[in-house]
């Protein structure tokens, strides 16, 4: 199977921010550590938005993109009862429902590193 490339703007309260971030870095990262450790998540990021085109005076948007394995490596931690658990307890800090993309690499481009 095919990497499965996902991207999710979160529209987060502005003036719950902060407390997002916390809820984040203290339930969801040690998932991403279990999911890259395996290699069910290539990749993994979140991203705090000093712009968007979506986002309005009360919202601070995040970029949240996760590159899967496999389409099975997405379900599986969507259906993680952790993850279920801790996505409601996110949900208190979005307005707004998030915007959701996911699909399969068409071009890639990355720059050389010397290691």
């Amino acid at each position: 199977m095919a990497r499965e490339y996902t991207t999710i703007v979160l529209h987060i309260a502005k003036d719950r921010a902060k407390e997002f971030e916390e809820l984040f870095e203290n339930d969801e990262l040690k998932r991403w550590d279990d999911f890259t450790a395996r290699g069910r998540f290539v990749e993994a990021r979140l991203i705090r938005c000093r712009y968007s085109a979506l986002a309005s005076e009360a919202i601070q948007d995040y970029v949240l993109q996760v590159v899967t394995a496999d389409e099975d490596a997405h379900h599986e931690h969507d259906h993680d009862r952790g993850f279920e658990d801790y996505n409601q307890r996110a949900d208190v800090f979005q307005p707004e429902e998030p915007t959701v993309t996911f699909g399969d690499l068409v071009f890639e481009r990355k720059a050389q590193t010397d290691s």
